[in-house]
Parts: C-alpha cells; structure tokens; sequence
C-alpha cells in the first residue's frame, strides 16, 4: 500500500493543475473524473500516515482508480498537446466529444471483459467519427449525445445488457465511503468537508 500511496501522491502532483483547470471550467471531462479522483483522495488522506492499516480491499480500489485516471489523464493531455496545441480553452470546446471518446474505450474494455458479443466495425466507425471531429477541429453536431447513445444501442447485441464502467463503480465507492458530490463540487464526508 505504501508504494501505491507514493505513486498516488507523484501523479497527484503533476496532474492536481490540469484536474483543478477542468473543475474551474466546469467541464464534462470534470463531471467524468471526479468520483474516482476523490474517492483517491479520500482514502490517501485516510492511510498516507498509516499505509499499513490498508487491505487488499482498498489497494485494489486504490490500483485499479489509479490505473484509470492515470490513462484517461494521459489520453486528455495528449489531445491538448498535440490537437490543440496546448490552448486549454480551445481543449475544452471539445471537452464533451473527448469525454464520449473515453466513454467508448471503456465500454469497449467492458463488453471484450464480459464477453459481450458487439458489432466491432460500428464501434470503429463511432470511434473513428469521435476522433474526425476532435482531431480535425470540426463543428460539435447540436444532437451529438443522442447520435452516440443511439449507435451504442445498435452495436450491443443484449439487449437488456446494462454498461457498469469504473465510474459508476466508483460513485458507489464513494456512496460506501460517505463520500457524496455536492452543488459547490466539494467532497463531502461524513467528518467534514475536504476542498
């Protein structure tokens, strides 16, 4: 747990800026990042002096959140490197578009986990219209959200399959942890407020 804790604390480090930009823009990729960013937080505060009082438990949440923002933070700062340039705001007009892309790669990760049978030329056609978009800079189409939820319906075979992502088991993490998502954006605990 201590080493984990040590990488926690030298990623939080160079990507705690990047993080705080989303939040003070209010961007999607916010919203996506922040369950398992703060259930992180919470519990590196938890166990930072006392990495021994861990369990297998909360190293896997631990590695697992890590593992994930690390990637999906890696990802978002390539874009903004090499898309945009490193313009932030420019970044963040596409925030949504980008967000949906990671969406897809995860539910891609998740369906090939569970074995779910899905149509692999539409998921490579989505994705690849996703990235037109955010590598070619083009118009963000008004019924966007709706054009991928439609596609993703038509690709999965199930048809009462159910996507659970790392997100949503996160939110439940967090929802275990007394951990909730407030108006303001604060982490609320149940001892307190962390900001």
């Amino acid at each position: 747990m201590e080493k984990l804790l040590k990488e926690y604390q030298g990623w939080l480090t160079d990507n705690k800026n990047f993080y705080e930009h989303l939040k003070s823009h209010e961007s999607a990729l916010f919203v996506r990042f922040q369950p398992v960013y703060d259930v992180l937080l919470v519990l590196f505060q938890e166990y930072k002096d006392h990495p021994d009082q861990g369990n297998e438990d909360i190293e896997k949440i631990f590695q697992v959140g890590l593992e994930y923002l690390n990637m999906q933070f890696f990802n978002c700062k390539m874009y903004l490197k090499k898309t945009f340039d490193n313009n932030f705001h420019h970044f963040l007009e596409y925030d949504q578009v980008i967000s949906y892309s990671l969406f897809l790669e995860d539910l891609k990760y998740e369906l090939v986990e569970k074995s779910v049978s899905y149509d692999e030329k539409a998921m490579e056609s989505i994705s690849d219209f996703l990235d037109d978009i955010i590598e070619n800079k083009k118009e963000i189409p008004d019924n966007l959200g709706l054009y991928v939820d439609g596609k993703i319906h038509q690709m999965i075979d199930v048809d009462d399959y159910h996507f659970t992502g790392i997100i949503d088991i996160f939110v439940e993490i967090a929802d275990a942890l007394g951990i909730s998502f407030d108006d303001e954006q604060d982490i609320t605990i149940e001892r307190g407020t962390i900001k």
